[in-house]
């Protein structure tokens, strides 16, 4: 994103009238294995009235996982599946990042609705 910055306390006062181009990097939120941008904060959603939620799988294993509208780093890696969803009414797929394949969470989706569930700790927030 370019920001124009016409005064700056940097600046003197020959180039006053000429405006300043400052690049700002957009906030996002990486990969924590390989840093590729995965989702921005902007895409953080409610799902049945909260952001995180902590599951366990049928093997046992725990996770804590947000809830995003998109997330375009992240890819579908499984078929979808309804058996044990951890939300009723949606179908699973394994997601992982596009540029790693680290498994980054599950893509749940409805005939009319679709979220990403990230787990947390795989991802680095700005």
């Amino acid at each position: 994103m370019e920001v124009i910055c016409k005064q700056s306390p940097l600046r003197g006062a020959r180039d006053q009238d000429q405006p300043q181009t400052v690049l700002r990097e957009e906030a996002v939120i990486l990969c924590a294995d390989c840093r590729h941008p995965i989702t921005d904060p902007s895409k953080q959603i409610l799902v049945n009235d909260a952001f995180r939620h902590i599951f366990a799988n049928l093997h046992g294993y725990v996770f804590e996982i947000g809830c995003f509208s998109n997330a375009r780093g992240c890819r579908s890696s499984s078929i979808p599946s309804p058996e044990f969803s951890w939300f009723p009414g949606f179908s699973w797929q394994i997601g992982t990042c596009q540029y790693c394949s680290t498994h980054l969470g599950w893509i749940f989706s409805s005939d009319i609705k679709q979220f990403y569930g990230l787990i947390l700790e795989k991802l680095i927030f700005p």
